[in-house]
């Protein structure tokens, strides 16, 4: 069974309070888990396989689970798969407790190993954190591969997004099973559109941008997000089985996602795919590997 567990689901910045408390207020980051053993909604162990996509400050929710495992004793492995390096998907990182724990090993992937490191060690320098001395466990470095790479149980593949700097889109397979997460992509380029369509073909779950309502994004095309109606178009035109609508602005509250929802869920009635809007902590099990 493959579980993706979405801890956060917001854009841009965090956003708790009242008004966003059914929808969340944590930004990007998303687990995916991998176990042979477990049923579908069942607790699946620390020591299974599993990748987190991006690392915004939901990951102070995610590090609670992980610590409960072998990154407690040190004994822990961690991979990261960075999308870009906006702040809201990196956030969470200078409170992760696995990495000032000695013996855990913490993976990253990115576009390069230059800017995937120069990017870390920025974090904990001492103008940003008080804990640069504290960093106890080994970091290691991974350009993602353009043919994908398998880390795991699991087999990466990068596209490129539109973007307002340049950003990743992940599939992620396992076994017949496989996950898209595309948190930041504006449509409008032609060619890239096309291809993270390709890439997302016949999906089981695409996790995509879809920040704006149609009246805001009219003027906003070079902020690299799109609408929940364009987004919910490229996943008809994929033909993934469930699109879930992330990265939601702080500008909308949850009377508003309602709102957004039902109107992406009639774009796409009499289709095959199922839309559905983020919801921190949501967790959605695939049982078909």
């Amino acid at each position: 069974m493959l579980r993706v567990q979405l801890w956060g689901t917001r854009g841009s910045i965090t956003t708790p309070g009242e008004a966003t408390s059914r929808y969340g207020g944590n930004t990007s980051c998303v687990e995916l888990t991998y176990s042979e053993q477990v049923e579908p909604g069942s607790t699946i162990g620390r020591d299974s396989s599993h990748l987190i996509l991006d690392a915004g400050s939901a990951l102070d929710d995610q590090q609670a689970i992980q610590m409960k495992g072998p990154c407690a004793q040190g004994q822990g492995e961690v991979h990261f798969f960075l999308s870009h390096y906006h702040w809201d998907h990196l956030m969470g990182l200078p409170f992760y407790p696995p990495m000032f724990i000695a013996g855990n090993r913490i993976h990253f992937y990115a576009s390069s190993v230059e800017d995937l490191q120069s990017t870390i060690n920025r974090l904990f320098t001492s103008c940003y954190s008080p804990s640069e001395e504290s960093l106890q466990a080994d970091f290691e470095y991974h350009a993602v591969e353009a043919e994908g790479m398998d880390v795991a149980d699991f087999h990466v593949t990068a596209t490129h997004a539109n973007h307002s700097s340049k950003a990743f889109s992940f599939r992620v397979q396992c076994g017949s099973t496989s996950v898209v997460y595309t948190p930041d992509h504006g449509v409008g380029d032609a060619e890239t559109d096309a291809a993270l369509i390709d890439s997302a073909r016949d999906a089981d779950v695409w996790v995509l941008n879809a920040s704006f309502t149609e009246e805001e994004k009219k003027g906003r095309e070079g902020w690299g997000h799109s609408s929940h109606i364009e987004a919910t178009k490229l996943a008809l035109e994929a033909g993934v089985k469930t699109a879930v609508l992330t990265h939601h602005s702080p500008d909308h509250d949850d009377t508003m996602l309602d709102q957004m929802g039902d109107e992406a869920k009639e774009f796409a009635a009499g289709s095959q795919t199922t839309v559905r809007m983020a919801r921190d902590k949501m967790v959605i099990d695939i049982d078909r590997l």
